[in-house]
C-alpha cells in the first residue's frame, strides 16, 4: 500500500496535466516509436479492445495484431474522453486476466515512465497510469478479504444496534410507567398522611371535647345544689 498509494497520486498528477493535444500528437503520428506502440497495447489490454488484424508483411498466409491502430480506432478517437477513461478507470475491479497480459509488459525495462518518456511526454503518463494501476491491483486483491470482514462486522454491528435500540425504547417505556406508579404512589401516600393527620386531629378534638363535657358536668351538679 505504501507503493502502490504514491504510484498512483503521482499517475493521477501527470494526467492531470495531459491535454487533448497531447493525445492528438500521439495520433498524428506516422510511424510510432515502440515506445508508443507498447503504450498503446497496454492500453487495449486493460480497455479490454481487440487488435486488428493485418497481414503479416514478412509471410502474407499470415496476419498479426495492430493494437496501435485499434487503439487509434476505439480509444483514442475523442482525446477527451479517453483522458476521462484513464482518470475513472475501475482499479478496484481489474480483472485477474488483464493483469497476466499486461504483466509482461510491465515488468519489460521497454516498459518504465524514463524509457518511454523518449518515445512521448503523453505515453509517459499513461505509462505511469498503467505501472499504478498494475500495482494497486494487488494492493485492492490483498485488501478485499479484509474489506469483506469489515462489512460483516460493519452488518453485525448494525444488527447489534437495532437490537440495541429496540430494547432503550422498551425500557424508556417502562421508566416512563414506572414514574406514573410512582407519581401516583406518592399521591396515595400523601393523601395517607393527610387522613392519618385529619384522625389524629380529630380524636384531639374529641379528647378535649370530652374533658370539657365532664368539666361542665360537675358544674351543672353544683348549680343544682
Amino acid at each position: 500500500l505504501d507503493e502502490a498509494i504514491p504510484a498512483l497520486e503521482a499517475a493521477v498528477k501527470c494526467l492531470e496535466k495531459l491535454q487533448k493535444s497531447d493525445i492528438d500528437e500521439v495520433k498524428a503520428l506516422k510511424k510510432p516509436p515502440n515506445g508508443v506502440r507498447l503504450t498503446m497495447e497496454v492500453c487495449c489490454h486493460f480497455f479490454s479492445v481487440k487488435p486488428i488484424k493485418e497481414n503479416d508483411p514478412n509471410d502474407s498466409s499470415k496476419k498479426i495484431d495492430n493494437y496501435h491502430l485499434s487503439a487509434l480506432k476505439n480509444l483514442l478517437k475523442d482525446a477527451g474522453e479517453f483522458l476521462q477513461s484513464l482518470k475513472d478507470f475501475d482499479k478496484d475491479n481489474i480483472p485477474d486476466k488483464i493483469i497476466k497480459k499486461v504483466e509482461p509488459f510491465i515488468q519489460s525495462p521497454d516498459f518504465t515512465p524514463v524509457a518511454i518518456k523518449k518515445a512521448s511526454n503523453a505515453c509517459e503518463a499513461i505509462c505511469m497510469w498503467a505501472q499504478a494501476m498494475y500495482k494497486y491491483h494487488f494492493v485492492a486483491k490483498a485488501v478485499a478479504p479484509k474489506k469483506a470482514q469489515l462489512k460483516e462486522a460493519q452488518a453485525a454491528l448494525d444488527i447489534v444496534m437495532a437490537q440495541l435500540g429496540e430494547a432503550q425504547a422498551k425500557l424508556k417505556g417502562v421508566v416512563d410507567r414506572l414514574a406514573v406508579l410512582e407519581a401516583n404512589l406518592k399521591a396515595v401516600m400523601d393523601e395517607k398522611d393527610g387522613l392519618v393527620r385529619k384522625e389524629a386531629q380529630c380524636k384531639t378534638q374529641l379528647s378535649n371535647a370530652a374533658k370539657l363535657i365532664g368539666g361542665l358536668g360537675g358544674e351543672e351538679v353544683r348549680w343544682k345544689d
